[in-house]
């Protein structure tokens, strides 16, 4: 089941890949899409490449990219694609972004594939089959104490409101954790969860590009992903909580709801 969409998935990232590396640290063009928001040469192409492959796949599956938007009439089938999230890690020439594809099947992902070219770091999960990083299935930690727990988080390119709860989620949480990381990638963030590196993860304004795979990811590897009240997330939830389910609870204690 899903054997065709995974291959395309994965000749997809693998394809976009190549991209990001023919551009990382050399140069392309810059746009602002907004105050701190970018989109990049890398981004373009590797959404163009990505959305080339699979559609030819799968000609008659509609399409949510972050740089083009819906595309396809299709209603039951929709890919989610990010060609780069971290953007900014990638043209400051941090080593931390990955590409993002999902297939979202009434509104429930059901194929997640996230793939970091620099670090050769492929993680995918189809519903049902576990999660892999690389050819390694991965599952979350087993910490139940938020004592023992590296977490991470990310800020939104909204730097009011929403950042001023996210620097009080960390404050509350920091004295109690032994670390807190901000890496810029949500989507490997999400899926270090689900390898166990970290414990869990929170941020309070994601689209469905930025979590549609990761949500997959995390709950193949039998970990949790909510929204800061604490209910199931979907792809268009827009805050979201991972964690490896066992500190859930008390890490949404700390958090301050959007």
């Amino acid at each position: 089941m899903l054997e065709k969409e995974f291959r395309a998935a994965s000749k997809a990232s693998a394809e976009a890949g190549k991209i990001m590396l023919k551009y990382f640290r050399k140069d392309f063009f810059v746009k602002k899409k907004g105050r701190i928001d970018i989109v990049t040469q890398a981004d373009l192409e590797s959404e163009k490449k990505i959305h080339e492959i699979i559609s030819k796949s799968f000609p008659r599956d509609s399409f949510l990219e972050e740089e083009s938007g819906k595309s396809g009439s299709g209603e039951g089938r929709v890919w989610v694609v990010d060609p780069i999230d971290g953007t900014i890690n990638f043209a400051h020439g941090v080593p931390w972004f990955c590409s993002s594809i999902a297939l979202v099947v009434e509104g429930k992902p059901v194929l997640g594939a996230a793939f970091n070219p620099v670090t050769n770091d492929f993680f995918h999960a189809v519903k049902g089959k576990g999660a892999f990083w690389n050819n390694e299935q991965i599952s979350v930690s087993k910490n139940t104490e938020l004592i023992e727990c590296v977490l991470a988080t990310g800020f939104p390119y909204e730097r009011g409101e929403l950042a001023r709860k996210t620097i009080a989620g960390i404050s509350s949480l920091i004295g109690g954790t032994q670390g807190i990381r901000q890496c810029g990638s949500a989507v490997l963030d999400m899926c270090l969860v689900a390898a166990g590196s970290f414990d869990g993860y929170f941020e309070h304004k994601l689209f469905p590009w930025d979590a549609a795979a990761a949500i997959l990811i995390v709950a193949e590897a039998g970990g949790v992903v909510t929204d800061f009240s604490g209910k199931k997330a979907t792809p268009f939830s827009e805050a979201f909580v991972a964690s490896n389910g066992l500190i859930h609870g008390k890490l949404l204690e700390h958090l301050v709801k959007p």
